[in-house]
């Protein structure tokens, strides 16, 4: 783990996506590909260690008004910044769980159904990160502001893309809760959020115990979305050729990019 998660003292779950075998014996390069949470508390010391890494695309995918409440305010000439506005509305807290407080077994099973949605909601993100992973602007970066359930959900997708198997896939999934204290983060600054904004507040009248679900980085949700995905696509694959309009021949390209040579 300690050379997977860089250690920022004002990121969030910063990791290298390389390393990870494939089901053929190769290698993802390490380098080439991150996932993050948010980046609006970087000290100097962590943009200079960031700037080494010389990433050229990074992938916001989170909504205008998350970017606004926790902008992004490092860059550098070379880097390239992709983001999206939509309405996030149909994957709300308040969508899955109401207003008026949630038991844990409630709160797991709307982390359930989000997991059953996301590959869709996010399908045009997902399909932009995609096409750059396919281009030449790596290294690449994606995050949301926790980095766990959009940009675990992106994780999990490119790595099957890539051939990792789904055992691993899983482990860099819940590798989340051993990178970060999403309890902390959520309260442990005033204009902090994990991408919930108005939401923070039901949140904060939850009982831990009750809450608690909805931080997690649980296997059964991840698996929700791949059971949900070979449910409605019959495989990843079909799904990315069909959903994100990813092509054969980006596969390639991608595979190219990011997999060391045999």
């Amino acid at each position: 783990m300690s050379e997977r998660v860089l250690p920022l003292a004002g990121g969030r779950n910063f990791r290298d996506l390389g390393g990870y075998e494939t089901r053929d014996g190769r290698r993802l390069k390490w380098g080439c590909l991150f996932r993050s949470g948010v980046l609006a508390y970087l000290t100097v010391e962590d943009r200079n260690q960031l700037d080494q890494l010389r990433i050229r695309t990074l992938c916001d995918l989170r909504t205008r008004d998350e970017r606004e409440r926790e902008p992004t305010e490092w860059s550098s000439q070379a880097m390239k910044k992709v983001n999206w506005d939509y309405d996030k509305d149909r994957v709300s807290l308040r969508s899955l769980v109401g207003t008026s407080g949630f038991t844990a077994c409630e709160a797991h099973a709307a982390m359930v159904s989000l997991y059953q949605r996301l590959p869709w909601a996010f399908a045009e993100q997902y399909s932009g990160v995609f096409a750059h992973l396919a281009g030449d602007g790596l290294p690449l970066m994606f995050h949301c502001s926790a980095g766990k359930d959009r940009t675990g959900m992106l994780a999990a997708l490119v790595l099957e893309a890539l051939g990792v198997p789904r055992a691993q896939i899983f482990a860099d999934y819940v590798l989340t809760d051993s990178a970060i204290d999403l309890e902390r983060v959520l309260f442990g600054n005033a204009r902090g959020s994990i991408g919930l904004g108005a939401e923070h507040a039901l949140l904060a009248r939850t009982r831990r115990e009750d809450r608690r679900p909805l931080l997690a980085a649980s296997p059964d949700y991840l698996q929700a979305a791949f059971d949900q995905i070979e449910l409605e696509n019959r495989s990843v694959h079909d799904y990315l050729r069909t959903a994100l309009e990813v092509s054969d021949e980006s596969l390639a390209r991608m595979r190219a990019n990011l997999v060391e040579a045999s």
